[in-house]
C-alpha cells in the first residue's frame, strides 16, 4: 500500500473512500448533513489528478465561486500542485464564459454586459409605463412580473403555460403581460443585455443551435462533478447532461433532505430521480455525522423520516450522544425574546463566545422583537440575509461608469450616471441617452458630452473621466480609481450618509485588486456578489434565516417561532410540495447545532392594532416524542409578572378611566403617558421607547402605571 493510499484510508470514512475512488460513469453521493460533503469532493480532484487526470479536463460545478475557489485551494495544499487549470465556479458564471466566447453562433454579439436583478425590475417597470400598464391595478407590479419571468424561464415552461401554474390570478391578462416579456427580451437585445436566466437560456440554446459547442465542450471536460445537486434546476441539469454527452463521467453530490430553495427554481426531483434518469449510477450514502451530538440527529432523522419522498439514510454521530434537544413553549413573544436573552447570558457564563451562538428563524421579520431585547441588554449580533455589496445605489452608480465604458450601448447605466448631474431632468437626460446611442465611435461621444450646451461643466468633466476610461485597457482597480476620484465629491449631495457608504466603496476597490479584466470583474460580481467578511472575526450572536444558515454550523442553536402559519408558513400550508420544502427547511436549521439545540414558540403573537392571536405549535414538532425532544414550560414564577394574566383581555371596562397624563404600562412598548382620552375604545399613548400609538382597549394589554 502506497503512502498516499494510506493518507486516503487515514483520512476518510469507508463510504468517503467508495465515492473518492469511484470508477468511471455517474455517481450519486447522498451527503447528510455534516458527513463532509466538501471532504470528499477535495480529495476526489485529488485522486483524479493523482491518476493521471489532466487537471484542465476537470469541471467542478458550486452554487458559488468563493466554494469552488476553496475546495480547490484545499487539493493545492494537500498535493502541492497547482489547480489553477481545473475550471471551477458556477452554472451562470460557466455560461457566461461560453457566451462570451462562443455567443456570436447565436447573434450575441459586442461584449454583452450581466443585468442584476434590481436592474431588470428597473427596466420592467419602465417598459410597464410606456405601454401605459402602470394605470391596470389588477395587473403585477415591476418586481412581481419579473420573478415571475424568472421562476417560468427556470422551469423552462411555456409562457402562458406558466402563468396558469405560477400566477392563475393574472390568467386574464396573459396578452398583455406576454407583450411586456417580448418588451424586456427586446430591450436586453438592443441594449447587449444578459438577466441571470439567458446565461442558462442562451448557453442551452447555443447547445441545441450548434450541438458541435457541446460535443466540444464535453470531450473537453472529461470528469464532470457538481456540488449541492438538490439545488440545481431544470435547466442546470439539462446543461450537466451536455457537458457529459462524450462520456458520461458524472459525480454529482447532495442531500434531498436540504432541498430549500424552491422558490429560486431548485428541482429536488433531480437528485430524487437521479438512479431514474441514469440507470447505471453507483449510489453512495455518506450518513456519518462530524458535526452534531447523536441527540440532535435523532431528532433530525425522525423529523425527515416524515417526508413523502425521500433517499433513505439515517444519520448517526461520530461525537458523543450529547443533552436532548429542548422545545420551549412561551406565553408571548416577549416571553420568547426574554428566555433566549436569559439563556444566552447563562451560556456565555458557561464560557460559550457569543459567535458559537446563533437563533435562526423561517424569515427576516420573525427576529425583530428579540433584536430589540438584545440591544437592550448590550449583547452583540449581527443578522445575516441582509442587502448585498451589490445592491447599494452607490456601488451600482460606479459600475454604471465601468458598464457604459465596457459597453457604450447600455442606456441604462448612461441614463444612471447622467441623473448625478445637478439641473438635469429626466426629459433631457432622455434626450442626451438618445444622442449618445446614435453615434458610432467612442470619440464622437466624448465630444458630444463635452460640447452639449447645458450643463455645460458637469457634462464636461463627466466626458473627461471617460474619455480616461476609454485609453488604454485598464485593470478594473485602475478604472475605479478614476471613477471613484470623480465621483467622491458627489457623494455628499447624493447621500445623507456619506461616510457610511465610503465604507462600501473602499470594499469595492479592495475586491477589484485581484482582478486584471474588467469584462470577468464586472461578470462575477453581478452573477455574485463578493462577500466583504472584514469583520467576521469580532465576537457576536447570529441571526439568521434558515436559509441563509445553510452551510454553516454552532455550538448552540435556537429556532424561533415554531408555530402554524410561521414555520411552516401560511403560504406553504397551500402546498404539499411546498409544505415538504418547510420541512427540509427544519432539517436544516436543527443540523446547525453541534451540542445544544433549543426549539421555541410563543402561544400567543400580537397583531396590528394590539390585538393577540392564539398560535398552535407547528406540526413538525407536535407530535414528537419526549424520548427525542425535552418539552418544557417555564415555571410561572420564572415568567414576568406582565406575563402571568389569563389569555389578553381589557383591563379596564371604562372609557373614563384613562385621562391624559396618566401613566400606564404596554408589555410590548413598556411606560408610556395617554396622550388622549379613549373614542370609541381606542386609546393614544405616547411610549418611551416608540413613540406614540393607538390602542384597541378591548384588545391591548394595558395598566395603569
Amino acid at each position: 500500500m502506497t503512502e498516499k493510499t494510506n493518507i486516503y484510508r487515514k483520512n476518510l470514512n469507508a463510504a468517503q473512500l467508495e465515492a473518492v475512488q469511484a470508477p468511471d460513469g455517474p455517481s450519486l453521493i447522498i451527503a447528510g448533513a455534516g458527513s463532509g460533503k466538501t471532504r470528499t469532493l477535495v480529495y476526489r480532484v485529488a485522486w483524479l489528478v493523482e491518476q493521471g487526470i489532466d487537471p484542465g479536463r476537470i469541471l467542478l460545478l458550486t452554487f458559488t465561486r468563493k466554494a469552488a475557489q476553496e475546495m480547490l485551494n484545499r487539493v493545492e495544499t494537500m498535493l502541492g500542485i497547482s489547480c489553477r487549470e481545473i475550471s471551477g465556479g458556477t452554472f451562470h458564471s460557466l455560461g457566461y464564459r461560453i457566451l462570451r466566447r462562443q455567443g456570436g453562433l447565436i447573434g450575441l454579439s459586442g461584449h454583452p454586459t450581466v443585468m442584476d436583478r434590481p436592474d431588470a425590475v428597473e427596466v420592467m417597470g419602465r417598459l410597464i409605463k410606456a405601454q401605459g400598464q402602470d394605470r391596470h391595478s389588477e395587473a403585477p407590479g415591476r418586481k412581481d412580473l419579473v420573478e415571475l419571468i424568472s421562476r417560468i424561464n427556470n422551469r423552462d415552461l411555456d409562457f402562458e403555460q406558466g402563468v396558469r401554474v405560477f400566477a392563475p390570478q393574472w390568467e386574464n391578462l396573459i396578452p398583455r403581460l406576454n407583450s411586456l416579456r417580448q418588451a424586456f427580451e427586446d430591450y436586453k437585445r438592443q441594449h447587449f443585455l444578459l438577466d441571470y436566466d439567458d446565461l442558462l437560456l442562451y448557453t442551452l440554446k447555443l447547445f441545441a443551435d450548434h450541438p458541435e459547442v457541446a460535443r466540444t465542450l464535453s470531450a473537453h471536460y472529461q470528469y464532470v462533478m457538481v456540488d449541492e445537486y438538490q439545488d440545481t434546476n431544470l435547466l442546470q441539469a439539462q446543461m450537466v447532461r451536455a457537458l457529459i454527452q462524450t462520456h458520461g463521467n458524472l459525480m454529482v453530490v447532495g442531500d434531498d433532505s436540504q432541498s430549500i430553495y424552491g422558490f429560486r427554481g431548485a428541482r429536488v426531483k433531480n437528485i430524487l430521480e437521479f438512479p431514474k434518469s441514469f440507470p447505471q449510477a453507483r449510489i453512495v450514502t455518506l450518513e456519518e455525522n462530524y458535526r452534531s451530538s447523536q441527540a440532535i440527529l435523532t431528532l433530525a432523522n425522525t423529523v425527515i423520516s416524515f417526508a413523502a419522498q425521500r433517499h433513505s439514510k439515517c444519520l448517526r454521530a461520530h461525537n458523543p450522544a450529547g443533552e436532548l434537544p429542548r422545545c420551549i413553549e412561551l406565553p408571548h413573544e416577549e416571553g420568547q425574546s426574554q428566555f433566549i436573552v436569559s439563556q444566552l447570558k447563562a451560556l456565555q457564563k458557561q464560557g460559550l463566545p457569543w459567535s458559537e451562538t446563533a437563533v435562526l428563524f423561517r424569515a427576516g421579520y420573525h427576529s425583530f422583537n428579540l433584536e430589540i431585547h438584545l440591544q437592550k441588554s448590550g449583547i452583540p449580533f449581527v443578522k445575516y440575509g441582509g442587502r448585498k455589496l451589490t445592491e447599494g445605489a452607490h456601488i451600482k452608480d460606479l459600475l454604471a461608469y465601468l458598464k457604459v465604458a465596457q459597453n457604450p450601448q447600455e442606456a441604462l447605466s448612461w441614463e444612471r450616471i447622467l441623473r448625478h448631474l445637478e439641473g438635469l431632468g429626466p426629459k433631457r437626460a432622455g434626450q442626451i441617452v438618445s444622442g449618445l446611442l446614435e453615434l458610432p465611435e467612442w470619440d464622437s461621444r466624448i465630444r458630444f458630452l463635452q460640447e452639449y450646451p447645458r450643463p455645460q461643466p458637469q457634462l464636461g468633466r463627466l466626458g473627461e473621466m471617460l474619455n480616461l476610461l476609454g485609453g488604454e485597457p485598464l485593470s478594473p482597480s485602475a478604472a475605479l480609481e478614476i471613477i471613484w476620484e470623480y465621483y467622491q465629491p458627489l457623494l455628499p449631495r447624493l447621500f445623507e450618509d456619506p461616510e457610511y457608504r465610503k465604507k462600501d466603496i473602499e470594499e469595492l476597490l479592495r475586491v477589484s485588486n485581484v482582478y486584471t479584466d474588467v469584462d470577468e470583474f464586472l461578470g462575477d460580481l453581478l452573477l455574485e456578489t463578493p462577500d466583504g467578511d472584514a469583520d467576521s472575526g469580532q465576537e457576536r450572536l447570529v441571526l439568521s434565516t434558515v436559509h441563509s444558515a445553510k452551510g454553516l454550523e454552532w455550538r448552540a442553536v435556537f429556532v424561533i417561532w415554531l408555530t402554524e402559519g410561521r414555520f411552516p408558513s401560511t403560504h406553504a400550508r397551500e402546498s404539499q410540495e411546498e409544505l415538504e420544502e418547510e420541512r427540509r427547511l427544519l432539517y436544516v436549521a436543527v443540523t446547525r447545532a453541534k451540542e445544544k439545540l433549543f426549539l421555541t414558540y410563543p402561544l400567543q403573537g400580537s397583531e396590528r392594532g394590539g390585538g393577540w392571536q392564539h398560535n398552535e405549535a407547528s406540526r413538525f414538532i407536535a407530535l414528537l416524542p419526549e424520548e427525542i425532544l425535552r418539552r418544557q414550560t417555564p415555571m410561572r414564577e420564572n415568567v414576568p409578572r406582565v406575563f402571568q394574566a389569563e389569555p389578553p383581555r381589557r383591563v379596564v371596562r371604562e372609557d373614563g378611566g384613562y385621562p391624559v397624563g396618566l401613566k400606564v404600562y404596554h408589555p410590548l412598548f413598556g411606560s408610556g403617558i395617554v396622550e388622549e382620552p379613549p373614542q370609541d375604545r381606542k386609546i393614544r399613548v405616547k411610549f418611551r421607547s416608540y413613540g406614540s400609538k393607538v390602542l384597541h382597549l378591548d384588545f391591548a394589554r394595558l395598566e395603569k402605571a
